[in-house]
This record gives C-alpha cells, structure tokens and sequence, in this order.
C-alpha cells in the first residue's frame, strides 16, 4: 500500500482527494460537489462508487473509503483495512495524510479463528502476536445413512457442536479477557459467529469491534493465526 501512495505522489496539481467515513459511504460521494472546475471529477466519483464491485467490497469491509481522483490517468477508490475517522474533501494537490494516518496508527488485534473441530485466537498488538490459544475437538461428520441412525447422529453432532462452541467461548473469556482490542476479527464458517457470540460474554462485549469482514479459514491453527494478519492489514484497491 505505501508502494501505491508513493506512486501517486505525482507532480499534478489537479488532484480531487475524498476520504468517507463508514457510516456515510456511499452517500457522501453521491452528494459531491465540486464547483465548475472539477465538476467533472464529481460525476466520474459519483459512478465509480456506485460500482458493484466497490458496493460488495465497502460492505464486506466496513471501512468507508479514501477516492484519489486526476486527470492524467491516476483513478482509484482505496478500502482501508480500518475505518477511516472523517469526511474530508481536498482540491488541487494530493492528499494523502488521512489515509496514512489510518494505515501507520498501532492497533491492537484481536483474531478469533473457528472452524468446525479446530480454534486459534490471538491478539496483535502494534503486528506482533503477544497472546494466543489454539485447540481442536471431535465433531462427528455427516452420517450418509438414513432412518433413526441418521437422526441419531445428527442430535450428537449437534450437542458436540454446541459443547465446542461453549470451550471455545472458555478460552476467548481465558485467553483475550485482558485486552482491550480496536478491532476483533472473525475468520472461519460465518455460520458459527452468531452461537459463538451467545457462548462468549467477551464478544458481546466487544461485539461493536468485531469487523464486518469474514476471513476465509477452513482449519484453524497457529500457521494459520500467524499469517491471518497479512489479509486482516490488506487494503482494497479498484482502479479506473
């Protein structure tokens, strides 16, 4: 990302920088104005972010977005890896403070990987891993078979189901319960966040933390905790 700003620091004075705040993207963009002179900006930014692509990508992300708008060819629309603080328009040279300010704060991380059978929390603070737990536990895959065995099955692998949820929730309260994270992420089947927040007082407490964006981790473990934090920093960036 900073190879990216330092490539537009270009000499061009016909800049248009917007920085939009989580709760007001798209809507800020939408009511832009920019007088006569980058009218035209305006209504390229207006469209650019109504994009599908960049639709899907602010939702999944929940970040708000910095636009670095120019004549000569530089168009992009950046999705932080975190929320960007303020609504902010520069005209004339480029402005990027905003969004290095978001990108070199130090933030302490909070990361809750589960998978079905597998766990792997941690804590970042400043990218260094300063507290972790990992673990796994027995759950019974599908049985194929039908009639009262199939139903059998199921009803136990739903209580090894809930009673995993209930240890890992134990070792979030253990392992996390003494940080105050910025920012908590969730990785693994989406389907498990919701029971896992009823198991885990810590998340209900923190649930205003917790990142709209769901990290894509089919077993957890500490290879896996270890390398979430490059895709959990990674910004977005649609060009056009």
């Amino acid at each position: 990302m900073y190879h990216f700003l330092s490539s537009l620091e270009a000499p061009a004075q016909d800049f248009v920088t917007v920085y939009i705040a989580p709760a007001c993207f798209p809507d800020y963009a939408d009511a832009l104005s920019l007088g006569p002179k980058y009218g035209a900006y305006a209504d390229e930014i207006k469209e650019a972010v109504e994009t599908e692509a960049v639709i899907n990508g602010a939702r999944k992300y929940g970040t708000g977005a910095a636009i670095f708008w120019n004549s000569i060819g530089n168009k992009h629309i950046v999705l932080p890896p975190f929320p960007i603080a303020e609504n902010k328009v520069s005209v004339g040279k480029l402005d990027v403070s905003v969004l290095y300010e978001v990108l070199e704060r130090r933030y302490v991380i909070g990361v809750v990987l589960v998978a079905w059978g597998s766990y792997a929390l941690g804590i970042f603070d400043a990218g260094n891993l300063v507290a972790w737990k990992t673990g796994t536990g027995y759950i019974h895959k599908k049985h194929r078979k039908g009639g009262r065995s199939q139903k059998r099955f199921a009803r136990r692998t739903e209580e090894q189901k809930k009673d995993f949820l209930r240890r890992v929730g134990n070792r979030i309260e253990e392992r996390l319960g003494g940080f105050a994270p910025d920012h908590i992420f969730f990785g693994g089947n989406r389907l498990i966040l919701k029971p896992l927040i009823q198991e885990s007082k810590y998340l209900q407490t923190k649930a205003s933390k917790i990142s709209p964006r769901i990290l894509d981790v089919r077993y957890a473990d500490m290879e896996v905790l270890v390398n979430s934090l490059a895709e959990i920093t990674k910004s977005l960036v649609f060009t056009f």
